[in-house]
């Protein structure tokens, strides 16, 4: 009786064997009309931009959302960042120019902007033929020469602003006493 169970189990290692490695050909099968798909897709992308007039350039840092619903219609939305695998979006909680520490001056002077999207509206850049991301390392050298990041401390403040340190005109000294003396009652 111990050789029938010792032949029972490795039969079934056997077949827990051919299972996966059926699965492993499933997978790489998959994998590979996946990438086909993804071919295909990438060469209709580009003829779209291209047929539309609009830089190729523009979709860097973009992925395209691909959802199927229960009738096997597929929909595809442009997003700026890769959602997780668990359906959970990522969201991000500062302007992405270092938590606050950075003004954004365009090359004729006009600036200081908070973000470098303001900055690319005021250079009137529409948003299909921008970047959308806000991180100044991630530009391209032509985007930083037309947008130059400056620390705050370093920034210079407007000229219609006067000096923090001159005290305005109309209040008088501290050390001044009162005119007229505390009425009794």
């Amino acid at each position: 009786m111990a050789e029938q169970s010792r032949l029972e189990a490795l039969l079934e290692k056997q077949r827990k064997l051919e299972a996966d490695i059926d699965s492993e050909k499933a997978k790489e099968e998959a994998n590979k009309v996946l990438n086909g798909i993804g071919a295909d897709v990438a060469t209709l992308v580009q003829q779209s931009a291209k047929t539309a007039k609009v830089d190729i350039k523009v979709l860097h840092g973009k992925f395209f959302a691909l959802s199927v619903d229960e009738a096997g219609k597929l929909s595809v939305e442009v997003v700026t960042k890769a959602r997780k695998s668990n359906g959970g979006g990522t969201t991000t909680t500062t302007n992405g120019n270092g938590n606050g520490n950075y003004e954004y001056f365009l090359a004729d002077g006009r600036g200081g902007f908070e973000s470098i999207q303001k900055a690319m509206e005021e250079l009137g850049i529409p948003e299909a033929n921008r970047p959308k991301h806000n991180r100044y390392d991630r530009l391209s050298a032509e985007w930083k020469a037309k947008i130059i990041r400056k620390a705050k401390a370093e920034a210079t403040p407007p000229a219609s602003t006067p000096p923090a340190s001159t005290p305005p005109a109309s209040t008088p000294p501290a050390s001044t006493p009162p005119t007229t003396p505390p009425a009794e009652s």
